[in-house]
């Protein structure tokens, strides 16, 4: 009933890319489900017309339907479709070497320090990455309980970190992700002919002047976050409510919303107000003062209110050491207690990135409280046929659609996965479009933002001439960011 997992397979002297992505004892690949409009070719012939006029409506209702279709319940209904699919942990595995501590070797860093890395000289613009950002110190419970995750990938530059298990991926804050690839997506990074999981492969690629690779059609990679929902109790969440504007240039992120929901597994007190709190054992900048922890009256929703899963006892065993570590840390900042079986994970944020066209269709949801208002529930189509509460969620694309003829790019992020690092004023599309290698800081090199593309809501293609020095990596920033020596 599990999702693939590594690392079984981790222990044989070389490793297939059918090994790496699937075990006979996991859950089976399933691909996107049909009746949601993903590779129709009459849709993905108007979707490309669509960004050619700037037809928002037909690319909102696509992004709604990918949205929808990715989370419909697999095999085991207990977990959705993207569950069964291999993470990039799994992509960018080595491809020998003894167990688990082989893929770690190379001290992954924490998604939130891989962002920051992508930070660049800016004069004159709003840096892409804030400053003074919360800090969170791994909870003493969860080192000691799980030693080996949480120091096995330490560094200088990421000492408070924990590994990425075989489920789950670390965040460095209360948020628990997952990347997941589809079977053609992961096939590609893990092509023996041309291994995209290696930078010897990007290295040889830039110096023969290769400016663009190409992702296959059938690439999705999504990034799914988890919230912790602790059984028997009230566990908040905290909402977002367009607390400010594109111009804000400061740390937005979620612990500085005042306003929170409450969460009631049992049922028993949904529609009611309730006190909750949350965020323990968080600190300021300085890591020396403490981040408040944040209370207040909110409205209480049921667990049906969103897509979940309740941890089984079976989940928990089929979890590496890792995967417990990184869910108790998330436990502990949010509500000062441990994560364990009966305990529910929800859905709080995903991006679903998928080459359909060339110049990608991307939409990234969250969840809300106030679902049916404001622009981002517009345009949502009917889907009788699909199931759970994807209608409880807003949604934001970027398809490379400028907000005016020739000019930059809209707004267009996720308040709860771009927030806790990037101000407001930044577009996925603009982001991707930078994605490859070199990687570095400085001219010539690749970043989200430096001397070469300062504006981070600039209209871009892979013809634009501050990204003609790189071999482009086809809108993906995690083969950059996770190619192995």
């Amino acid at each position: 009933m599990f999702r693939s997992i590594i690392a079984a397979a981790l222990g044989a002297s070389l490793l297939s890319s059918a090994a790496l992505a699937s075990d006979a004892a996991t859950l089976p690949y399933q691909p996107f489900p049909e009746g949601y409009g993903y590779m129709n070719p009459v849709e993905v012939l108007a979707l490309k017309g669509a960004v050619a006029t700037g037809n928002q409506k037909v690319v909102r209702a696509h992004g709604w339907r990918m949205w929808a279709g990715i989370m419909q319940p697999s095999a085991d209904p207990a977990w959705p479709i993207w569950y069964t699919w291999p993470n990039t942990k799994a992509a960018f595995a080595a491809s020998s070497g003894p167990g688990v501590a082989a893929v770690n070797a190379r001290g992954t860093q924490s998604l939130i320090q891989i962002s920051r890395s992508r930070l660049g000289a800016s004069p004159g613009t709003i840096p892409v990455n804030v400053a003074k950002v919360p800090y969170y110190p791994i909870p003493a419970p969860v080192k000691s309980a799980y030693p080996g995750a949480t120091s096995q990938c330490v560094s200088q530059d990421s000492p408070q970190n924990i590994c990425d298990g075989a489920h789950f991926l670390f965040n460095g804050d209360i948020m628990i992700p997952t990347e997941s690839l589809s079977q053609e997506g992961f096939d590609w990074i893990r092509d023996p002919r041309k291994p995209l999981y290696k930078q010897a492969t990007l290295n040889a690629a830039h110096a023969s002047g290769q400016h663009q690779l190409v992702a296959p059609q059938r690439y999705i990679v999504t990034k799914h976050m988890y919230w912790p929902v602790k059984a028997g109790t009230l566990t908040a969440l905290p909402v977002w409510h367009d607390y400010h504007d594109a111009s804000y240039p400061d740390y937005a992120g979620y612990e500085t919303w005042p306003d929170l929901v409450a969460l009631d597994p049992s049922g028993k007190s949904v529609g009611q107000t309730a006190p909750v709190s949350y965020l323990y054992g968080v600190y300021q900048a300085d890591a020396k003062t403490p981040w408040p922890t944040v209370s207040a009256q909110a409205k209480v929703y049921g667990i049906n209110d969103f897509y979940y899963h309740k941890v089984t006892q079976a989940d928990w065993d089929s979890f590496d050491e890792a995967d417990k570590a990184i869910l108790n840390a998330s436990s502990y900042w949010a509500y000062n207690q441990p994560f364990g079986p009966g305990d529910y994970l929800v859905t709080v944020a995903m991006h679903v990135n998928t080459r359909e066209i060339p110049s990608w269709a991307l939409q990234s949801v969250w969840w809300s409280d106030t679902p049916d208002q404001g622009p981002y529930a517009a345009d949502r189509p009917s889907l009788p046929q699909a199931k759970g509460p994807w209608q409880h969620y807003l949604l934001t694309d970027s398809y490379g659609i400028p907000a005016s003829p020739g000019g930059d790019q809209p707004v267009a992020m996720n308040p709860y996965i771009e927030l806790v690092i990037h101000p407001v004023g930044t577009n996925c599309n603009n982001c991707h479009n930078r994605a490859g290698w070199p990687q570095g800081k400085g001219a010539g090199q690749a970043s989200y933002q430096n001397p070469d593309c300062p504006n981070s809501l600039a209209t871009l293609t892979p013809q634009s001439a501050c990204l003609k020095p790189l071999t482009l990596t086809d809108f993906q920033w995690i083969i950059p960011d996770r190619a192995i020596k």
